[in-house]
């Protein structure tokens, strides 16, 4: 600690320092810029984040509002009295239970991460890059390191580093991809057909999760780690490769007859959606494909991917000049993208676009005219 405090000293003797912390830093001849740890302990009302990254990087982060402008930040990361406790679950550990009815759009929570990482860090060799990071964690704030220490890790590895690769999720912060680890959303448990969805806001640089229908009390909150619309063989060697244990969830250990049926429709959702996405003049999508496609979606309980299907439902309808058609779709589409795809998403803009105004949007009317011609656009699938 005398360290930190040496460091801490030194960093707030230069005006309008931005970090804590002087940053720590390691290159070599992999590396373009040098890379380092930026420790800020008063981020988010002093949950505090650290950095690993360079330093054109890291001082670009810093424009964001959720460091230019702290006080929009007020409303996350608010945990005294949430729709949600802890509970042990054999065989999977620890989880979030609801002690509340949620409803569809409810948010769970909303958290700020309490560090980042530069995945091209690791040209660094391993010895310095673990330096970096367990110097991040020696400067978060000491209710942030207690966060980070409570987290489990499943590779046995570093402590440092599998509690990171166990835990961290995938974002984009101009338009680079980064790891960042949230400790409250590492508590959600994974499920194939889970019952919350959630993104990742930029500009915010909080992770809001939020239901995607209807919870219970006492029903786990759940989220899913991948990409739940792959068949099941696909999805559990994925889970077992990735976080290292064989999922359990009902979609996962349903009856070899159950699983097959499962698997089936999800290719038909894959050829489906192709079809619906095809704008050429030879293009078979039809209103009726569109349907079909949400009855799909419906059965596999893929609550958050009813956002997709109601939008290409949206589209095909406008595409046919079926104007309360599209508009009543682009208004579900609208609700379901903003829970799983995030506020400022296109999707969200285009549907909102689309509910208030089909006739102005780019897919209004546009295979009517091909259906003039006669071809076979209108026909049954």
């Amino acid at each position: 600690m005398r360290s930190a405090l040496r460091f801490s000293l030194f960093a707030s003797q230069i005006a309008n320092f931005p970090w804590t912390f002087w940053p720590e830093c390691f290159s070599n001849e992999e590396t373009t810029e040098p890379y380092c740890v930026f420790s800020d302990q008063s981020f988010a009302a002093g949950r505090g984040i650290f950095i690993v990254t360079t330093k054109i990087f890291a001082y670009a982060m810093l424009e964001k509002p959720a460091f230019s402008n702290p006080k929009l930040l007020e409303d996350v990361n608010k945990y005294r009295s949430p729709p949600f406790r802890q509970h042990e679950f054999p065989g999977k550990g620890r989880g979030l239970v609801a002690n509340t009815t949620l409803h569809r759009g409810d948010r769970i929570f909303a958290s700020t991460p309490i560090l980042i990482t530069d995945s091209d860090s690791y040209a660094l060799p391993t010895s310095e890059r673990l330096a970096l990071l367990y110097r991040g964690v020696a400067t978060l704030p000491f209710h942030t390191q207690a966060d980070f220490w409570a987290l489990l890790g499943h590779f046995n590895d570093d402590p440092v580093d599998d509690r990171i690769n166990t835990n961290n999720f995938d974002v984009n912060i101009d338009s680079i991809p980064q790891q960042a680890l949230f400790p409250e959303i590492a508590m959600l448990n994974h499920d194939c057909r889970p019952n919350a969805a959630y993104f990742w806001d930029e500009q915010m640089m909080t992770h809001y999760v939020h239901a995607i229908r209807d919870i219970h009390p006492g029903e786990e909150i759940t989220i899913t780690y991948i990409d739940n619309e792959k068949d099941r063989k696909t999805r559990m060697r994925r889970l077992e490769r990735n976080w290292g244990f064989k999922c359990s969830c009902s979609a996962c250990t349903a009856h070899a007859s159950l699983a097959a049926e499962s698997d089936s429709r999800l290719y038909q959702i894959t050829s489906l959606a192709k079809a619906l996405d095809d704008w050429t003049s030879s293009s078979s999508a039809t209103p009726e494909i569109a349907e079909l496609l949400i009855s799909l979606y419906k059965q596999e309980r893929l609550d958050a991917s009813l956002a997709t299907a109601y939008k290409y439902a949206a589209e095909v309808y406008s595409s046919f000049g079926k104007k309360w058609e599209a508009m009543r779709y682009a208004r579900l589409s609208g609700e379901l993208s903003m829970l799983d795809k995030g506020f400022r998403d296109g999707d969200v803009r285009e549907m909102k676009r689309m509910s208030e105004t089909p006739e102005l949007t780019w897919s209004w009317k546009k295979r009517v005219a091909s259906l003039v011609k006669g071809c076979e656009c209108g026909h049954a699938y």
